[in-house]
Parts: structure tokens; sequence; C-alpha cells
């Protein structure tokens, strides 16, 4: 059950990353496209690469702690 949580919301981070950069093109709109743009996907990249590493750190204990659960069974 948290593997199908952890991609859901794997998923919506990358959606806000292409969100928060149509937002920054859009709030920017008139000469600053591109900046505006550049800026929403720095702030998006920020945001959601927070969660993705929360993630592979929440996926590497995972792996750890079954590893341990092996050998001490076995």
């Amino acid at each position: 059950m948290k593997d199908i949580v952890i991609t859901v919301v794997n998923f919506f981070a990358w959606i806000g990353i292409i969100v928060a950069t149509a937002v920054g093109y859009f709030v920017t709109k008139g000469n600053y496209e591109l900046i505006g743009a550049l800026i929403g996907f720095a702030v998006g990249c920020l945001g959601s690469g927070v969660w993705f590493v929360l993630s592979a750190i929440h996926q590497n204990i995972q792996t750890i702690r079954d590893i341990a659960v092996k050998q001490s069974q076995g």
C-alpha cells in the first residue's frame, strides 16, 4: 500500500513541476515569459525535490529493513 501512495504522490510531484513552470510563464507574460518559466521550473523542482529525497530515503530504509529481517530469519 505504501508503494502505491508513494507512486501516486511522485506522479503529482511531476505534475507540480509542470504546473509551476506554466504558472511562472503566465504570471510573467509580456517580455519575460522565458525567465518566468525558468523561475517557475526552479521553484517546482525545489518543492518536488524535497518529496523525491524523502521518497528515496524511505525506499532505502525499507530495503535495509527487508535485508535485516531476512538475515535474522535465516
